[in-house]
């Protein structure tokens, strides 16, 4: 592999950009994470983990900005919906 510098107009080169959200879009953006976590498996503990670890850019902003409870509410809401146990496999062939 070839070294090169970085061009300043490298279409390739990661960038990370920082935008100002309203607190709607920081509410969907932590409902999207919850959801998401919730379907793969993830308990309340791990997921508030997740909001309350700055590691997770986004969803600690929704942690700061909507504060514990919010997002403990938006957790428990999606594990209700979305949680353990929910798996469809009514579509899978019998002896597949």
């Amino acid at each position: 592999m070839t070294e090169k510098g970085i061009e300043p107009d490298d279409p390739q080169e990661l960038r990370g950009v920082a935008f100002p959200a309203s607190r709607a879009a920081i509410e969907d953006m932590a409902y999207a994470v919850a959801e998401e976590f919730a379907r793969l498996g993830h308990d309340e503990s791990w997921l508030l983990r997740v909001f309350r670890n700055p590691f997770y850019v986004g969803p600690h902003q929704a942690y700061r900005v909507l504060g514990g409870d919010a997002v403990r509410a938006i957790v428990r809401e999606c594990l209700q919906a979305f949680g353990r146990g929910r798996l469809d496999d009514s579509d899978a062939q019998e002896g597949a």
